[in-house]
């Protein structure tokens, strides 16, 4: 009992938190890119969602000759919102709002020339 320096001790416990803080980092990694996965999910949906909503809003803006007027869309996903406005002689905008089942919205506006009956570019909103 004559050399009692303590040398395995401690260093075991260095070892043991660092492995342990690794760990901890790692898992904490692990969760963030959980949830960031689960947002571009979410996003991802939300788009195919408004993609759908501008088919059917488009096969509704050929056979309809009002000039303003609004609606929803039901899909397995979520819903879509549109309001349809005049806002020249042959032109009407289209602002859509998709909503999915988590509560996750994106919105976007596009024009909507009636005569040669084609989409113009759109604005993304955030």
């Amino acid at each position: 009992m004559g050399n009692e320096k303590g040398f395995i001790l401690p260093t075991t416990i260095i070892i043991m938190l660092l492995l342990s803080s690794f760990v901890i980092f790692q898992v904490s990694q692990y969760a963030l890119e959980k949830k960031i996965l689960s947002e571009e999910g979410e996003l991802y949906t939300a788009e195919r969602l408004l993609q759908m909503g501008v088919v059917d809003v488009l096969n509704i803006l050929g056979s309809d000759n009002r000039e303003n007027f609004s609606g929803n869309f039901y899909y397995e996903e979520g819903e879509v919102s549109f309001v349809v406005k005049k806002e020249r002689n042959e032109m009407k905008s289209v602002r859509l709002i998709s909503r999915t089942v988590a509560p996750k919205t994106k919105e976007f506006t596009f024009f909507y020339d009636v005569k040669t009956e084609t989409v113009l570019p759109w604005l993304e909103e955030r």
